[in-house]
């Protein structure tokens, strides 16, 4: 059977970042799919009207920035609780943020939807602890 095709999604309003992070994530991986947004509310169209229903892909690993202008993180996960549940069941979130807020790390915990907080910048051995 054919190995499942890494898929992540990036929503951060840095664009350096962005690219950091698909080197990153392409080194550690090879053969990857990524799709990133710098501005929030296309990453939330996105997600709401390019579903994925295929099994090549593993759910899709989701890193989302919190601190962004006009829309944050938070912000942006209120809006991704209003989609339905079979959009929801396909995404793993990280919060990916360079905050060091004790209130964020807290928040990130108690939200339903977020599995972990990763401090930027991502980096080879913090993939291969979560994913490898």
């Amino acid at each position: 059977m054919e190995q499942p095709i890494k898929r992540f999604l990036l929503v951060d309003d840095d664009e350096l970042n962005n690219s950091l992070t698909k080197i990153i994530l392409k080194k550690t991986f090879g053969e990857v799919q990524i799709i990133d947004f710098i501005v929030p509310e296309e990453g939330l169209n996105y997600i709401k009207t390019e579903p994925v229903y295929t099994k090549i892909y593993e759910k899709t690993i989701f890193f989302l920035d919190i601190n962004m202008p006009h829309l944050s993180g938070w912000e942006f996960l209120e809006a991704f609780d209003l989609f339905d549940a079979s959009i929801k069941e396909q995404y793993d979130i990280y919060i990916l943020s360079s905050s060091i807020n004790q209130n964020d790390l807290n928040q990130a915990k108690e939200n339903p939807y977020v599995i972990d907080f990763i401090e930027k910048p991502l980096n080879n051995a913090k993939l291969l602890s979560m994913f490898g």
